[in-house]
């Protein structure tokens, strides 16, 4: 891993490390809380999708591409269910 993605490991361990204090300490929306960790999965995976991409491995950056996508795709339709359910 290059060490140009340590600050961005750090950050995205601190989030994960916020939402689950969050989630074992306060009464949160679960809609909210499963966003943020449906999301986490495409913000850890991205660091190693780059560097195959980088060094032009191809399957691993595909496969890294797909579980980011379906990762996002999935985080969407959470917002959007929750938000056709509340109005």
């Amino acid at each position: 891993m290059n060490k140009k993605f340590v600050k961005y490991r750090i950050t995205v361990a601190i989030i994960t490390i916020a939402s689950l204090v969050a989630n074992l300490t306060m009464n949160l929306n679960q809609t909210v809380l499963g966003s943020i960790t449906m999301i986490l999965p495409a913000l850890i995976i991205f660091p190693f999708a780059y560097e195959s991409y980088q060094d032009k491995k191809w399957l691993p950056f595909t496969a890294y591409s797909v579980v980011m996508v379906l990762s996002i795709l999935l985080t969407i339709q959470a917002i959007y269910r929750f938000y056709t359910l509340s109005h």
